[in-house]
């Protein structure tokens, strides 16, 4: 009897140290799981044409920023200089990516920052008067998974948001 009492007792406190019913808290809520990014970025065989008519490389800035007042109303030279500065609280994180003329690239999935609430992609090509070298599109930062389709093109930028 002892015996039978004590493999009892040791079944009771295995027993007591797992739970099977879960809380609210345990539950996963895919409301309120951190927004995931995912992008392609393609570029024209004749992007960023040089003095001679010659594509050539162009560097990419991908940022996300908390509004995008600041961005879309810096010029080129301001940012070039110092994005930080020129975001100013609006910047939140930045990404750099150098594109070959008729490149494809695509960039796994990542989670934005809570206080991520646009996506701002710079272009710095050769003649930025010239261009449309910046764009931004708005995301929420909770809950959803976005595709950014972003293609270059001569000195143009486009930027699609696929949700």
């Amino acid at each position: 009897m002892k015996k039978f009492a004590c493999v009892l007792f040791a079944l009771l406190m295995l027993t007591a140290c797992s739970s099977s019913s879960s809380t609210a808290a345990d539950e996963y809520n895919p409301a309120e799981a951190p927004t995931t990014v995912t992008f392609s970025m393609v570029t024209d065989a004749g992007v960023n044409p040089n003095i001679w008519g010659e594509a050539s490389p162009v560097e990419v800035q991908v940022f996300e920023l908390e509004d995008d007042s600041m961005f879309m109303s810096a010029d080129y030279d301001t940012i070039k200089a110092s994005y930080k500065k020129a975001l100013r609280s609006n910047f939140v994180r930045d990404y750099d990516y150098m594109m070959m003329p008729g490149q494809f690239k695509f960039v796994n999935a990542f989670k934005i920052s809570p206080d991520t609430h646009y996506i701002g992609v710079m272009a710095h090509f050769a003649e930025p008067e010239l261009s449309e070298w910046k764009k931004a599109v708005k995301v929420l930062n909770k809950g959803r998974e976005y595709h950014l389709l972003m293609l270059f093109k001569d000195y143009d930028v486009k930027l699609e948001k696929v949700e």
